[in-house]
């Protein structure tokens, strides 16, 4: 995120926060940020008109208790990269409140299932969705979705807004339910038969991709989403009942309607 802000904001005053010094190093270093990495979060934030929290939802929270109130009446504005809304609305959020700034959430969906600074991209969010999800519906909320919408169309990203129980509704299906799916493959047929592995191909790795992503972090989005995820699921298993009973009555024309029927919905994407 940081060399995509840094592409299209050139002249924005941009500094990072993290724990670890190596990391602060290699910010500093890989960024050209040089004092404007930090792990005090009192100075990363100092002065601040934007703050992005970009680390695991669970985290959030802490990180916000670090910070002394923000001055009464501030503008400063909070937003999120985290794919899960409710949680963060409901104790980010209200926390953000408390302390005299603002918060909007965030979800950009960008990126990929490798992590860390080597695979950093300043086009990351060319022509990416990025949702809001106001919450206040005040007019001052309005304005600051303005402001936020104006910096994710700065990075390139299409922006659009939904309310926080409409994103996770819909993130359960189009990002959280397949990372599951995926997993679930690698295990049935990697765990069965390790071996397979070698003689697959394309068709194999790309549908389980995503299940390389850090499971630290998707654990914590498949539970703090747990009701639209098992949602879904559950319309897929019913889904697979479906298939399994064709294959079970050789049912050659169900499963061309199925195949038929999954291609042309695939193909309006």
């Amino acid at each position: 995120m940081i060399r995509a802000v840094r592409a299209r904001f050139s002249g924005a005053r941009l500094t990072a926060w993290a724990r670890r010094e190596e990391v602060i190093s290699l910010l500093r270093d890989a960024e050209g940020l040089g004092d404007g990495a930090t792990g005090d979060i009192s100075k990363a934030v100092e002065g601040a008109d934007l703050i992005v929290l970009a680390m695991p939802t669970g985290a959030m929270a802490d990180v916000i208790e670090q910070l002394v109130d923000f001055p009464v009446g501030s503008d400063v504005l909070v937003t999120d990269v985290g794919s899960v809304k409710g949680p963060v609305e409901s104790k980010v959020g209200n926390l953000v409140r408390k302390k005299g700034a603002n918060f909007i959430g965030s979800h950009p969906m960008a990126g990929s299932e490798k992590t860390g600074l080597k695979f950093a991209d300043s086009e990351l969010f060319d022509d990416a969705p990025v949702i809001l999800t106001p919450s206040m519906g005040n007019e001052v909320e309005g304005a600051l979705v303005n402001r936020l919408r104006e910096f994710w169309e700065g990075v390139g990203a299409r922006v659009s807004q939904m309310s926080v129980g409409e994103h996770d509704r819909l993130v359960a299906s189009i990002s959280h339910l397949p990372h599951l799916l995926a997993a679930a493959l690698v295990r049935v047929v990697l765990g069965q038969t390790p071996e397979a592995g070698t003689f697959s191909g394309g068709g194999f790795r790309d549908t389980t991709r995503v299940s390389a992503g850090p499971e630290e972090m998707w654990a914590g989005i498949l539970s703090d989403n747990s009701e639209a995820v098992s949602y879904q699921l559950g319309a897929f298993i019913d889904e697979l009942e479906s298939w399994k009973h064709a294959l079970d009555t050789l049912d050659r024309d169900q499963l061309h309607g199925f195949l038929s029927q999954a291609r042309k919905l695939r193909e309006s994407l």
